[in-house]
């Protein structure tokens, strides 16, 4: 049983502390995420205020409310007409850089630790953690504004590229625990039903994003008007998640916001009635609160139930240098084809961050099988994702720009 005033002081302290950290983030360089997740180490595993079993039942409504918040934060942030003309090399780079995570941490880690992952569990891990964190990314990027005299068009390929990976990675994610639990499922039926979630989802978002337009310029002098919008978006995503299918709730988060703020472009593309009135300012600051409260929270909810193990520190060490080795080869191809800028290419060779949605994606495993039936030991994707999420953070915030830095002198 969680103490009442234990409880209040920790939500306190995450509130105080996500602020601060972001206040000195241009000080020491060092993501709000890092600080969030050893506070929670801290008085969790460490210290022993807290008992992570309390808190690993919160996990499924965890994984909810952050993906929700998040994708459809993301969606709310991006200008169509920037994401139509970045959306081939974004998409590429994404979906490459996803497909070598997998293919070299399953390899990896089947052959170093074949007591521990099957190859399907090993290339799982990699579906986790291959895609980019569009909150670790976005501040990152921010940081970099005195260093690179033109960030525009990379600060949006590399943006694009987080939100893009997210719901792939979450589809494949669930797809692969989907084959480890049902072999008879196949990849190309697999990869047909992904085909078939991101374009029914994105229709499905699309469609309440229009209604909901609408409806938000009838109410838009009602007081609370914008705080409703969580009303619409949480159904959206479960309903999405039950009649298309698992992963479809994070598309339809995303379509939702990015139709809501480019209503205007849309309208006029679909030659529909185009004089609605949404306060964007308005919506975009209440939902960062929003996102912040949310991010701030589930970051320490990670350090409260993660185990320190130096083996698995070690071992995702070592898997952050083979992901980052694997991702500057496929950025420089990519980048060769189609022909990056300078900035372009040297900034997506080194800033590859992970963060929230890999921390989401490892309780998938404890959440699709609470009886340890196909998974002997679920609890070693999240220790896992811990170390290899700090590692990419620190490595794209530190020593990434240091090298950019250089490079583009």
């Amino acid at each position: 049983m969680i103490n009442t005033n234990s409880l209040v002081m920790l939500i306190s302290a995450t509130l105080l502390l996500s602020f601060i950290s972001s206040l000195v983030y241009s000080r020491t360089k060092i993501p709000d995420i890092i600080w969030l997740i050893g506070f929670g180490i801290l008085v969790g595993p460490v210290l022993g205020f807290f008992e992570k079993n309390l808190f690993l039942e919160l996990a499924p409504l965890m994984s909810t409310v952050a993906l929700a918040v998040i994708l459809f934060d993301a969606g709310i942030n991006v200008d169509i007409v920037t994401l139509l003309e970045t959306m081939l090399k974004s998409t590429i780079l994404s979906i490459l850089s996803i497909f070598g995570a997998i293919i070299s941490v399953g390899y990896a880690l089947h052959y170093f630790m074949p007591q521990s992952f099957t190859l399907l569990q090993a290339m799982l891990l990699g579906a986790m953690i291959g895609g980019t964190s569009t909150v670790s990314v976005f501040g990152i990027l921010r940081s970099l504004e005195n260093v690179v005299s033109d960030l525009s068009s990379t600060e949006v390929l590399l943006t694009m590229e987080s939100i893009i990976s997210d719901p792939i990675c979450i589809v494949l994610s669930i797809t692969i625990i989907q084959m480890i639990m049902l072999p008879g499922v196949s990849l190309s039926g697999s990869l047909r039903d992904i085909f078939s979630i991101f374009s029914l989802s994105s229709l499905f978002g699309f469609a309440i994003g229009l209604v909901w337009t609408n409806m938000l310029d009838r109410l838009r002098r009602r007081p609370f008007v914008y705080m409703i919008t969580l009303a619409i978006l949480f159904p959206s995503y479960i309903t999405a998640e039950v009649l298309i299918g698992e992963g479809g709730g994070a598309m339809t988060a995303l379509t939702l916001g990015l139709t809501i703020t480019n209503y205007r472009y849309i309208a006029q593309r679909l030659d529909l009635e185009s004089k609605v009135m949404i306060d964007k300012h308005r919506l975009r600051q209440f939902h960062e609160e929003i996102t912040f409260l949310i991010k701030s929270f589930f970051f320490v909810y990670i350090g409260l139930v993660v185990s320190l193990s130096l083996n698995y520190f070690l071992i995702g060490l070592a898997i952050v240098v083979l992901i980052m080795v694997v991702r500057y080869i496929v950025a420089a191809g990519i980048g060769s084809l189609l022909l990056f800028s300078k900035e372009e290419m040297v900034l997506s060779q080194v800033i590859y961050a992970s963060g929230l949605p890999a921390f989401v994606m490892s309780q998938l495993p404890m959440i699709f099988d609470p009886a340890r039936t196909y998974f002997l030991n679920p609890d070693i994707y999240p220790n896992l994702c811990m170390p290899i999420v700090l590692g990419t953070v620190l490595y794209s915030a530190i020593l990434g720009p240091l090298i950019a830095k250089k490079r583009l002198k």
